[in-house]
């Protein structure tokens, strides 16, 4: 399943910063499109967990 950046910040990011994250999806959709590559890595238990529940549709 591909979800855009922006399709998921939309849909999981509500909170008042969601103006400054969606802008910083927005960068980060255009860093992958033209060729940026990202290195994801997680740390601690109850995080991990909650990342990737979050993250199971693009993984």
């Amino acid at each position: 399943m591909s979800v855009s950046i922006r399709a998921f910040v939309d849909e999981h990011y509500r909170h008042f910063n969601a103006g400054t994250l969606g802008r910083a999806a927005r960068s980060l959709n255009d860093f992958l499109e033209n060729g940026g590559r990202i290195f994801l890595t997680l740390a601690g238990a109850m995080s991990t967990a909650e990342i990737g529940r979050t993250l199971a549709d693009m993984i």
